[in-house]
């Protein structure tokens, strides 16, 4: 039996029936609001996906696309390092509209404008000037034709009347006036602090700074030329790539733009985004170059201390591997040379005699290289003098010329020479001079080693005009070798109908024929490659080895013709050790505290007088040579190790300093090839590529 305690606390059956009604109606009001929603939402989704054709109408009136820009590619090393990427910067943008409003409450606000930003960005004060001020009046015009809602009295700015209404083509069309007019390039760090600084001071009204991607490069010192430029073209809107590899692989690099469609409240306001509407950018291809940064700076650094070393006006080097056709590094350097006089080109359509060049010993030294402003304002937009400028190669194209002949059998080992002379005259009365001449020079190997000009003539002599300039040519002399940079010189070969006794015999001697370094380096490969690839060339390729998506440029390498024999090319490689040698000699002498060499290296020095070239339209004084004759190009070509080259390397100095030239030390074994040496005790290293040379080795060769 309950007591009375418990019979308080048990509840009555009111109280039992009042409890179950309530969580009737609170189960019954959860229920509705469950089902409001899902109708609410699902009337949502009806909205979006099957809109009435009235909401359709009003929906598409509030309906704001934006497109998603996609990130440019990277281009890279053959290691991996970034050599230009993109990051966000911020640009200078200026609203018209807003200057010409806040020009009424303070009249020299436009001045304010014109003269801070000229203090802070890469634009003068005029040209800022310019661009505001006709994008001002055009907003005038438009005012003054009634095609837009006026927002303030039909004034004119600083001055400037209005220059009358829109043509015919405008009449009836609703204007816009502009209110984005962006000034000048990317900031850097210091100068968005600056123009940040002058907004917060109240001396930049309606000026604003925007969010905007840039292209920058890490190591453009090194490799600006080869890299190139990102930018606008001469005509148009959008960026590309315009120089150098951004423009090559401007298609791998360039992204896939994406984009977002979303409906707009009554102020402006996104609401939401429909499904589907919003797809995302695709970053562009990462592009890995075959340039290795690291190499390139020692190249860099070594030529450059070759240049300052024989007081030349510039230099220029390639490292090339002979296998795969990949360009490691490829540097060239220009230096200031005080007090350089130019020629006294003749205009033969002026009424002023034609001037006579001053007698040899009386010239003084002349300019000979071309100007390159452009390389001081950015290094992106130099000359790549590597690809662009030719010279006469002089005795480093005396190779091809003996292989060849060796090939046609024409040079027997056995056969004696009658050449120990300083000078002949040959069978059409040409003088041929030597400028040593030795005691051995009695067989064709010493030919090449002592580098004879006269053997070279008999040689030369052996073959037909066909035979030698067919051969020129398959080595790809007179032709782009394919690396697809912009500016690339074909050099100079004469022409089937103007080639001579003359033609002949200077081009055995590396005159004649204009080269450009990147040429030189992929012919030289040819004695370079091993087994049966000797004698072939190999495809000159920008990107690293093992990208096989462009043929020619990238991909499996292409032999594109044998120029000599296997055997032939291997046999050339004996006397030109024989010149490495006899060049390294000559470095002990002349730089004894360098340490002794690792690696064997093959090669052939060069030296040739620099041609005598007029502008366009004018002409060289009177004078016997067409050349300056005491301003040289000297050159060194090699390929190490010796046993299996694993680079071509070739240095260029352009016009050795006078004192040199007057002691007879401008030769190329002098001046080029002790920095050709240089690079190859730094890269093979560096290359993972083991000494040849032990220390007996060494000693014996000493």
């Amino acid at each position: 039996m309950l007591n009375e305690r418990d019979a308080l606390m048990e509840p009555s059956p009111a109280d039992s029936q009042q409890r179950s009604r309530s969580s009737q109606i609170a189960w019954m009001l959860r229920i509705g609001t469950l089902l409001g929603l899902a109708i609410v939402l699902g009337r949502v989704v009806q909205l979006q996906l099957a809109p009435s054709e009235q909401l359709q109408g009003f929906v598409a009136s509030r309906t704001t696309s934006q497109t998603l820009k996609s990130v440019r590619g990277d281009i890279l090393d053959r290691r991996g390092r970034v050599l230009a990427t993109t990051r966000v910067g911020y640009r200078v943008v200026v609203d018209p509209v807003g200057l010409y409003d806040a020009m009424k409450r303070n009249p020299s606000a436009i001045d304010l404008v014109i003269v801070n930003l000229g203090s802070v960005i890469d634009l003068p004060t005029d040209q800022i000037a310019a661009r505001l001020i006709r994008k001002m009046v055009r907003n005038d015009e438009i005012r003054a034709s009634g095609s837009t809602k006026p927002t303030t009295q039909k004034a004119s700015v600083v001055g400037i009347a209005t220059i009358g209404t829109p043509d015919g083509a405008t009449k009836g069309k609703a204007l816009k006036l502009s209110r984005y007019l962006p000034m000048g390039s990317v900031l850097d760090q210091e100068q968005t602090q600056r123009v940040r600084d002058l907004k917060k001071a109240g001396k930049l009204p309606s000026v604003t700074l925007e969010h905007t991607p840039m292209r920058v490069q890490t190591g453009e010192a090194l490799v600006g030329s080869i890299v190139g430029k990102f930018g606008y073209t001469p005509t148009g809107t959008e960026r590309t790539g315009v120089l150098g590899a951004e423009k090559l692989f401007n298609d791998r690099l360039v992204g896939e733009d994406g984009s977002k469609t979303y409906v707009r409240d009554h102020k402006g306001r996104p609401l939401w985004v429909q499904r589907g509407a919003w797809i995302e950018s695709d970053k562009g291809q990462d592009v890995r170059l075959s340039i290795d940064l690291e190499l390139q700076r020692m190249v860099y650094k070594e030529l450059v201390k070759g240049v300052e070393e024989v007081d030349a006006a510039g230099g220029r080097a390639i490292v090339l591997n002979p296998h795969t056709g990949e360009i490691l590094a490829m540097s060239d350097v220009l230096r200031e040379i005080p007090d350089l006089e130019t020629v006294q080109w003749w205009d033969p359509k002026s009424d002023i005699p034609r001037p006579r060049m001053p007698r040899v010993e009386d010239q003084p030294r002349y300019k000979v290289l071309r100007d390159d402003p452009n390389r001081e304002i950015e290094p992106a937009l130099a000359y790549n003098r590597c690809l662009q400028d030719i010279y006469e190669p002089g005795s480093t194209f005396k190779p091809f010329a003996w292989t060849l002949a060796k090939t046609k059998g024409l040079l027997p080992d056995d056969e004696v020479l009658d050449i120990k002379k300083i000078s002949i005259r040959n069978e059409y009365n040409r003088v041929i001079t030597d400028v040593y001449t030795y005691d051995d020079l009695d067989n064709w190997d010493a030919v090449l080693r002592y580098s004879s000009n006269i053997g070279m003539s008999m040689a030369t002599a052996r073959l037909s005009h066909e035979q030698l300039r067919t051969a020129v040519r398959a080595l790809g002399f007179g032709n782009k070798t394919g690396i697809g940079l912009a500016g690339e010189s074909t050099g100079i070969v004469q022409s089937e109908k103007n080639w001579d006794k003359y033609t002949q015999t200077s081009v055995g001697m590396g005159y004649a024929v204009a080269v450009t370094p990147i040429q030189m380096v992929r012919a030289f490969s040819v004695f370079a490659r091993k087994g049966e690839l000797a004698g072939t060339l190999p495809e000159v390729r920008l990107t690293a080895d093992g990208d096989r998506s462009r043929p020619g440029m990238v991909g499996d390498e292409i032999i594109i013709e044998r120029v000599f024999s296997a055997q032939a090319a291997q046999r050339t490689i004996s006397p030109m050790r024989e010149v490495a040698r006899r060049m390294d000699l000559n470095r002990a002498r002349q730089y004894p505290d360098e340490p002794e060499s690792m690696y064997s290296m093959f090669g052939k020095s060069g030296t040739s007088q620099i041609a005598l070239v007029p502008p366009p339209g004018m002409l060289a004084p009177k004078t016997k040579k067409a050349y300056y004759e005491k301003q040289h190009h000297s050159s060194f070509i090699v390929a190490a190790p010796a046993e299996n080259p694993q680079i071509v390397v070739l240095v260029v100095l352009d016009d050795i300093g006078p004192e040199r030239v007057r002691q007879r030390h401008h030769y190329g074994s002098w001046v080029a090839g002790p920095v050709v040496r240089r690079i190859v005790e730094k890269a093979l290293p560096y290359l993972g590529v083991e000494s040849d040379l032990n220390d007996d080795q060494v000693t014996q060769a000493e």
